[in-house]
């Protein structure tokens, strides 16, 4: 009987499997449908959460695109009305031409804008200029001038209580550009414009201001299509517009005037659609699980790829706003934090780190002379040589127009940072060719070791500036690493600087006399004035140590003029011997300064043949249409002229041509190397043959030794001088021309 159950057991059919099994697959069918189902509200819900994110992240980096946008704006109009140039043809000297050119024509062409308006202290319309506006500049500057009344009005106050008198009665701004400048969204012809207004302000200062309330330049740009693609090229969006409400299915951030109203929205269309399309599948869910799942995959990897472009717009986003868009290097706020980070790092790892602060000399000159295109390109130039020297994991950031801040922590030792600077030195001190043109180039730079000159990066960047002012003040196109007297060095100048107003008021200043002697017979020619200050408890003050300062506190030219007249007190009782007055920049380029001299010479009946007017090379790079004019005057005087200090500056061939200088004075620095080497003697006797050509007197300066004042004579040297003859001295201790410490070879061959 075994074998028959276990017959049947083996051959029946099992009709319950049938029945057990569709049970099973109806479970099976109806789980799967549900967990998809559930995966898909899931999955939905998901998408849905992550759209928000990703359009409150796309709305927030649209609003903070587009506000660093308008800081750009008026970053811009910053370079336009700080200028020294605009307050002198516009405040000083009203130039309807420069103003022509400067606001229509290079502002148009050197960023978009729709209108531009220049109102004068009393509010009325200066200049106005349409580039892309649809309205006539006369009618929307009307427009303009009362949709920002307010704003105006603020900024004219501001500048106004920002005004400071001096000692002397100069008036000066004491203030912050950011109190004298704004921007704002104004409703225009029922269209929104960015409207950006900034007074027009001397920078960096140091000439002539009146007080009163200022100038003011104003921009519109309005916000269209072709404004708004600017930024697109940032956002990288597909579309932007400006719209008075957000449409459906698309998102947006509102565009809110000063006072908090809402004129309008900026909106886009999200770049998630991933909703959509999930949605959109519903049907094809329900004939095919495996397609709603193929689907459903693809949704979420399309919304994974908008998560990772979103990411990365915002990657790309940060490193725009941490880096300079002309070099690449970092930005100071970026460069304060990282440093600091790293500073703190270095600490803990009893380690030190050096901090280079580092400033192009001659960037402002090749902006003058040149254009802000070649300066731009050779700030360009000059990173992409400290890029090539520094090590890759250095801290470079431009803080700065022409100024770099490196930190490195490769330099184990004082030796060794001074071996770098000099690699990185001669890398930049390399001449700049842009577009065929030769531009001679040079950096200063201040050095601080970290922790020895400074505990924190504040402390660190203070010591390692205090290292350049001092480099650019003895003498630029070097570097200094800091030292703590340093620190005594500039509080001595400060005190100077605030002594320097009282002391022409107090009559502390006398003039000292060298004589400039006849190479040929021996004889006294003239008579070098030189300034000494008796101070009242510092005793005699060399003219080295508070002349830069006077000259950066823009006292030069009181001063100057007070030792031109007072040489010419003194010498109108000197039956044949001359006198020669140095004078400043600063003082030519002042208008009535011939006419000044001119008045001189009649009050102290002074012949004007017997004047020397010594004039630096510095004059070179400042070149202008009232520098021509007053050489022009001066020469009809019959003043001579004679240049100073020649080989130390920028002159050339064409300079001296242009203004016909009557001597040329070869600088100390050359004559104290005659008879050293072959060199030395070839550029001095180039420089005298090149004054013979010129049809120029020559003078040596700073004579010390027979030697000197031989080779001098046998080079054909027109005049000496120095203390081989003698020293400079008071009026009171100047000896007869008879008496004269001329050595007696030398008047010998004179006779």
């Amino acid at each position: 009987m075994v074998p028959s159950v276990a017959l049947a057991a083996t051959d029946e059919p099992r009709p319950a499997n049938t029945s057990l099994f569709g049970v099973s697959s109806g479970v099976v069918i109806l789980l799967m449908f549900c967990a998809v189902i559930f995966s898909f509200g899931a999955v939905l819900f998901k998408v849905l959460v992550a759209e928000r994110e990703a359009a409150a992240r796309e709305t927030r980096s649209v609003a903070r695109v587009f506000e660093d946008h308008k800081q750009v704006l008026l970053r811009e109009m910053e370079r336009y009305a700080a200028s020294n140039a605009a307050y002198q043809n516009i405040d000083t000297n009203l130039s309807p031409d420069w103003i022509k050119t400067r606001f229509g024509v290079d502002m148009a062409l050197d960023f978009a804008h729709d209108y531009t308006v220049l109102l004068g202290r009393d509010g009325k319309v200066l200049f106005s200029s349409t580039f892309h506006g649809t309205e006539t500049a006369e009618a929307f500057s009307a427009k303009v001038g009362t949709s920002i009344s307010g704003t105006l009005d603020t900024i004219r106050r501001n500048y106004v209580d920002a005004l400071i008198r001096s000692g002397t009665d100069e008036v000066r701004f004491a203030g912050n550009l950011s109190d004298i400048s704004a921007i704002d969204i104004v409703d225009i012809n029922k269209r929104p414009y960015i409207v950006t207004a900034f007074a027009i302000v001397p920078d960096p200062g140091g000439i002539e201001m009146s007080f009163g309330p200022p100038n003011v330049l104003v921009s519109a740009f309005e916000i269209d299509a072709a404004h708004l693609s600017n930024l697109l090229s940032s956002l990288a969006l597909d579309n932007l517009k400006f719209a008075s409400d957000i449409p459906v299915s698309m998102i947006g951030t509102p565009v809110e005037n000063g006072a908090g109203s809402v004129l309008g929205y900026l909106v886009w269309y999200p770049m998630s659609q991933a909703s959509r399309i999930i949605l959109s599948s519903i049907p094809v869910l329900l004939l095919s699980l495996g397609v709603i799942l193929t689907v459903a995959l693809i949704a979420l990897r399309q919304n994974a790829n908008a998560k990772a472009r979103l990411a990365a717009r915002e990657q790309e986003a940060r490193y725009a706003a941490d880096h300079d868009s002309l070099t690449g290097f970092v930005t100071r706020g970026f460069f304060h934090t990282t440093a600091t980070k790293r500073l703190i790092l270095r600490a803990h790892q009893q380690r030190d780190a050096w901090l280079v602060y580092l400033d192009v000399d001659n960037l402002k000159q090749v902006n003058d002379i040149h254009g802000h295109t070649v300066g731009d390109s050779l700030v360009v130039a000059q990173a992409e040589r400290i890029r090539s020297v520094i090590g890759p994991s250095d801290l470079v950031a431009r803080s700065g127009g022409d100024e770099f801040l490196i930190l490195t922590d490769r330099w184990e030792t004082p030796e060794q940072a001074v071996r770098e600077a000099e690699k990185l030195f001669e890398k930049l001190s390399q001449p700049f060719d842009y577009e065929g043109k030769r531009i001679e180039t040079s950096v200063s730079a201040g050095i601080a070791r970290f922790p020895d000159h400074g505990q924190a990066l504040t402390g660190l960047i203070r010591a390692a500036d205090i290292a350049l002012q001092r480099c650019k003040m003895e003498q630029k196109s070097s570097f200094r690493i800091y030292d703590k007297r340093m620190d005594d060095h500039l509080r001595q100048r400060r005190e100077i600087r605030v002594e320097l107003d009282s002391a022409l008021r107090e009559a502390q200043f006398d003039l000292f006399y060298q004589p400039i002697i006849d190479a040929r017979s021996g004889q006294l020619a003239f008579y070098e004035a030189l300034i000494r200050w008796r101070h009242p408890y510092r005793g005699l003050v060399p003219p080295d140590l508070f002349l830069p300062i006077a000259q950066d506190a823009g006292l030069m030219p009181a001063i100057g003029a007070w030792v031109l007249e007072r040489a010419l007190c003194d010498a109108c009782s000197w039956m044949q011997t001359g006198v020669s007055v140095n004078v400043c920049s600063s003082q030519i380029q002042m208008p009535g300064f011939a006419k000044k001299v001119s008045l001189l010479l009649q009050e102290y009946d002074f012949p004007p043949d017997r004047l020397i007017l010594e004039i630096t090379e510095d004059l070179m790079l400042e070149e202008s249409a009232q520098t021509r004019e007053t050489i022009v005057r001066l020469r009809d005087l019959g003043v001579g002229l004679a240049i100073d200090d020649f080989g130390t500056g920028f002159s050339s061939l064409s300079y001296l041509h242009k203004y016909s200088f009557d001597k040329m004075k070869i600088d100390r620095s050359f004559i104290s190397r005659i008879g050293e080497d072959e060199e030395a003697d070839m550029v001095v006797r180039s420089m005298l043959s090149l004054a013979r050509v010129m049809r120029m007197q020559s003078v040596g300066e700073g004579v010390e030794t027979e030697a000197q004042r031989d080779f001098l004579v046998e080079a054909g040297c027109d005049y000496l001088q120095g203390y081989l003859f003698d020293r400079p001295l008071p009026l009171s201790e100047l000896s007869p021309p008879e008496s004269l410490r001329v050595p007696k070879a030398m008047r010998s061959a004179g006779g």
